[in-house]
């Protein structure tokens, strides 16, 4: 089972992933990050997966990072606690690997 928590805050979209991440439980998920990352031009994105266990090599984290550059933004991920290359391609920039949701921000410049 996989719980999702999105929250906008400050331009900043969070997505939050508490459980077992596969292509199952993160298919339409990603249909939808889609969908609102183009719809609201979201330029900032940040998963938190500090409480999710990755299953598989899924194309989630470098879907949305290929929509967040087309927008001139970045990605951040908190909690990557796999090797990275076993969770997004060699496009992620590895700086943006954060330790919490506030480096995230710190990042970005908007605490």
């Amino acid at each position: 089972m996989l719980d999702v928590n999105i929250e906008f805050v400050k331009g900043v979209l969070f997505v939050r992933l508490d459980g077992r991440i596969n292509n199952d439980s993160i298919f339409s998920i990603n249909k939808n990050l889609q969908e609102i990352i183009n719809k609201g031009g979201i330029k900032y994105l940040v998963f938190n997966i500090n409480n999710a266990v990755i299953e598989e090599r899924i194309s989630l984290f470098d879907d949305c990072n290929e929509r967040i550059k087309e927008n001139d933004g970045k990605m951040f991920i908190c909690g990557l606690k796999n090797k990275l290359e076993n969770v997004v391609n060699s496009n992620f920039d590895i700086k943006n690997n954060v330790i919490n949701e506030l480096s995230a921000l710190k990042a970005i410049n908007l605490c």
